[in-house]
């Protein structure tokens, strides 16, 4: 049987840049503990917004996803990572809106397993200068 493996980064805010790094191979992300940690810093054009992630497994250590936003102010990004739709694969969804000042970001986070939510967190992020 066929492995269902998808990958989506989505920007909907402004546009979505991939890592050059290659993609943790699909079996990892089955059983995989997640842990996402976010960074998001000042664009290199006004009025934009770097939104780094490294997507890493608890369990190994070993990174599963490293995107790379790029977002406006005021305007979700929005990242979906990991497998879908497969009884023990695990998915990382997750937002991150920087408020119109630019100080702030709101950050929430779904991990699922096979599409069921089996954790979530939201948090507010300092934008780095």
């Amino acid at each position: 049987m066929k492995k269902l493996f998808a990958v989506a980064l989505l920007a909907l805010s402004f546009s979505a840049l991939a890592d050059s790094a290659a993609p943790a191979a699909p079996d990892a992300w089955m059983g995989a503990r997640p842990n996402v940690q976010i960074a998001v810093s000042h664009g290199t054009t006004p009025d934009t917004y770097t939104i780094k992630a490294v997507v890493s497994d608890l369990r190994t250590g070993n990174v599963l996803a490293k995107p790379v936003m790029v977002a406006r102010a005021g305007l979700p990004a929005r990242a979906e990572i990991g497998g879908v739709g497969v009884k023990g694969m695990v998915s990382v969804a997750f937002t991150v809106t920087v408020d119109s000042s630019g100080q702030t970001a709101a950050y929430s986070s779904e991990v699922r397993d096979n599409a069921e939510v089996i954790a979530s967190q939201s948090a507010t992020l300092a934008v780095a200068k």
